[in-house]
């Protein structure tokens, strides 16, 4: 198969399995791409440097769509390609090159948002704190997210504001 014949698409991942996805793509000989960035994440008792995807449930594969499709989407953790109606939407080399060179010559200036993940109205799991495996919904951003927690049985709601990183959204879990 020939490297001209071959193009880039954005492959959609299960939440959290990018890094276990691109190792089974490597596996199947499939070309991958994940970009990734280290970052410090702080929980209660500790910081820790950690390794995460600068697109959260995203792959790159370089493949011939007319020949790899169904390899790709039959590995495990895959949910779909990233497309235009029926049509996987080609990534131009140029933009994987780009990406690759702010990942390795700029990582330090890369900040992940998770400003469209805690969009208002979504639903969210609060992964910590006295409220730890409730889940909310996001009312409004601001520099916390303020979410709305409903009681059950209660008929009441309580507006509370937490830090998003105490969030994780139904995308994400």
């Amino acid at each position: 198969m020939s490297e001209s014949s071959k193009s880039w698409y954005a492959v959609y991942t299960n939440s959290r399995a990018e890094k276990k996805l691109a190792l089974e793509l490597s596996k199947k000989g499939i070309t991958q791409y994940l970009p990734i960035i280290s970052t410090k994440k702080q929980w209660s008792d500790r910081i820790k440097t950690v390794l995460v995807p600068v697109f959260p449930s995203y792959v790159f594969v370089k493949i011939d769509i007319r020949i790899e499709k169904l390899k790709v989407l039959e590995t495990a953790g895959v949910v779909k390609f990233v497309s235009v109606g029926e049509t996987p939407l080609i990534i131009d080399e140029e933009d994987i090159d780009a990406i690759r060179q702010l990942v390795t010559e700029y990582p330090d200036r890369i900040k992940i948002e998770r400003e469209k993940i805690l969009a208002p109205g979504k639903k969210v799991l609060i992964k910590n704190g006295p409220f730890k495996n409730l889940r909310a919904r996001v009312i409004r951003k601001g520099s916390k997210s303020s979410i709305l927690v409903s009681i059950s049985g209660m008929d009441t709601t309580v507006s509370l504001e937490l830090d998003s990183e105490l969030l994780e959204t139904d995308e994400e879990n």
